[in-house]
């Protein structure tokens, strides 16, 4: 495996450090670009790589085992997961892969009904990324000729320049206890949501895309039965530190895409 992982001089103090790092053994300047989230210059570079059909590998953070601070405080040795996918923001497909990564995960049944419509919009560089700048307006009007459902939109939680969870003011589980469904571009508040039972609409190329409808086509709720199988493939696709270097990912992402 040949990765050009570029650093966009990341410190220690910056979460791109905990893949980055030990992705850096695979380092040739020929190889794979190898970069951290839609940030600096990396959004440009992603978006020229998918018009010239250029691999790439984009890491960011994870869709559960999430860093934040207060773990960090409680247990500053502990492993924490970092996502990573093949030209794609996301996986956007479902590989038969082993359900050894996802035992401590309860899929719940599914919710026959709730209150509300959960919309969870993306950062402002995610909607401009997929060329839908004006997502969050231009959904909920669409929503609003399809349902009489009172409409609560969630943003992504940020505060003093940080995001994520951790900085949220009402927690997600809050948000979700009642949702009817949940609407989003490509928010992981949907993979919450589908292992509390609660049904998706996302954007294609979101991670929720394959068990979830597009929200143009909001109406009937989809149930899919392979949430399982949509999982596992999650959770290899993400790795802790230790297991980007140790040759776990190598062996996977070399079955999978052939890199």
């Amino acid at each position: 495996m040949k990765l050009n992982v570029i650093n966009n001089n990341h410190g220690k103090d910056s979460k791109a450090w905990y893949s980055l790092t030990p992705l850096k053994k695979y380092h040739a300047t020929e190889g794979i670009d190898t970069m951290w989230g839609l940030g600096s210059a990396n959004f440009t570079r992603v978006i020229n790589n998918r018009s010239s059909g250029k691999p790439y590998l984009l890491c960011d953070m994870p869709y559960w085992d999430r860093w934040n601070p207060l773990k960090q405080a409680v247990n500053p040795n502990g492993e924490y997961k970092w996502r990573v996918s093949y030209s794609n923001i996301h996986c956007n497909e479902i590989f038969d892969l082993p359900t050894d990564r996802i035992n401590n995960i309860q899929i719940k049944d599914w919710r026959s009904k709730g209150e509300y419509i959960l919309v969870a919009p993306s950062s402002p560089t995610l909607h401009s990324f997929i060329s839908r700048p004006n997502w969050i307006e231009e959904t909920i009007a669409d929503l609003k000729t399809k349902t009489d459902l009172p409409i609560k939109v969630r943003h992504k939680p940020r505060r003093g320049g940080k995001s994520g969870p951790a900085y949220a003011d009402v927690p997600l589980a809050d948000d979700l206890a009642k949702a009817d469904c949940v609407v989003t571009s490509c928010s992981m508040v949907a993979v919450d949501a589908l292992i509390e039972g609660i049904p998706v609409y996302s954007h294609e190329q979101s991670s929720t895309s394959t068990v979830s409808k597009h929200p143009k086509d909001f109406g009937q709720h989809f149930r899919p039965t392979n949430r399982t199988e949509w999982l596992a493939t999650l959770s290899y696709h993400q790795y802790t530190s230790d297991e980007f270097a140790s040759g776990l990912f190598k062996d996977i992402f070399k079955e999978l895409y052939q890199i």
